[in-house]
């Protein structure tokens, strides 16, 4: 009389449902789903009012072919100028402008606030997954 196993070479534990090859695909192609949904957060903005933007705004101005990244963005009646995302916000002499009838589109984004929400969904989110199975089947260390 054989004793069942599961696919570890381990005693099968009553209750306990088998991993499949289609749950793993599962799983893998919802946290690739959940990964493309993350990143820096970027949504255009429909219109403008003239001022000053907040200075840790990152804006992205596009004009024809290029794309600019910029902050320290001040929006004017007919021109936007910003330092580029590279300098220092305090950089004045680094600041460039272009005439609003040039500008294509603009986008805001929050490149910190995706860089922390994708750490959260590719690290803190499986991580916490492995915690609760290790938990609730009884220890995640092979006992010899």
């Amino acid at each position: 009389m054989g004793r069942e196993s599961d696919r570890s070479g381990g005693p099968k534990k009553e209750g306990q449902a088998p991993v499949t090859g289609r749950g793993v695909i599962a799983a893998v192609t919802a946290l690739a789903v959940v990964c493309a949904a993350c990143g820096a957060g970027w949504h255009r903005v429909p219109q403008l009012e003239p001022g000053p933007l907040a200075p840790r705004q990152q804006v992205e101005v596009w004009s024809g072919d290029a794309v600019r990244r910029w902050h320290a963005v001040r929006v004017g009646p007919d021109s936007i100028s910003g330092v580029s995302f590279l300098q220092a916000i305090a950089c004045d002499s680094c600041r460039t402008a272009l005439p609003r009838s040039a500008v294509d589109s603009v986008r805001f984004g929050d490149p910190v606030g995706g860089f922390w929400g994708t750490f959260g969904t590719v690290v803190a989110v499986p991580g916490f997954i492995l915690l609760i199975a290790c938990v609730t089947h009884a220890g995640c260390a092979t006992r010899d």
